[in-house]
């Protein structure tokens, strides 16, 4: 449903439309952005504000809408590629999008290079360059060094390599707990053991509780 059929409806049924302000204020919204950016490397720092707001406010709701339909619907683009630009947004702040309008920059270089941006600045071999599409040059250059003296982060294990490491861990742990018990200890080692013995089962119940499918 449009936004006009939305309000039409309502007039011609004489329904007070309680929210009229709010249905008004999205379509403004909706008309400001009709040329989104929301593509990797071009959304700007405002429009994935919105889009964060957006969700927050629930507002797509007044058109009958949930958060997928109004990605597709409204904005133009699948609900993962919002929820993305929002991570970002959350976890970058505004900077983020600046460079990356700029540069083209992913967001794992980006956490790569996150150290050297400060209070809006970027920090390159000793000079503070503003983060502003004003100094796009200046920041392409920057970032291209910073993205050479800083290494790529090692691929992250699999989960099933994280799997088989906490498993032979257990084991092992288990395994030296048993010698323990099994080896001759005075009064107070025993009750350290016994101690150590039952926080491990509380943990574990506690992680078993909290991994129940």
């Amino acid at each position: 449903m449009t936004m006009a059929a939305f309000v039409l409806r309502n007039d011609m049924d004489g329904k007070k439309i309680e929210k009229a302000d709010e249905v008004l204020e999205l379509g403004q919204w909706l008309g400001q952005r009709q040329a989104f950016s929301l593509v990797a490397g071009r959304c700007s720092a405002a429009d994935a504000r919105a889009l964060r707001e957006l969700r927050e406010s629930k507002k797509y709701k007044l058109l009958g809408l949930n958060w997928e339909e109004a990605c597709k619907q409204l904005i133009g683009i699948c609900r993962s590629a919002a929820d993305q630009i929002i991570r970002h947004e959350q976890e970058f702040g505004s900077d983020y999008f600046v460079i990356a309008q700029v540069t083209g920059i992913s967001a794992d270089e980006y956490r790569r290079i996150q150290g050297s941006v400060s209070a809006h600045k970027l920090l390159c071999a000793g000079e503070e360059i503003a983060i502003s599409i004003e100094n796009a040059p200046k920041l392409a250059a920057a970032v291209d060094a910073l993205r050479s003296e800083t290494p790529a982060a090692p691929p992250a294990a699999s989960p099933q390599h994280r799997f088989d490491k906490a498993e032979r861990g257990l084991r092992k742990a288990l395994a030296e707990v048993d010698e323990l018990r099994a080896a001759p200890l005075d009064i107070g080692e025993r009750m350290r053991l016994k101690t150590a013995i039952g926080e491990a089962i509380r943990k574990l119940q506690l992680m078993d509780l909290q991994v129940r499918v």
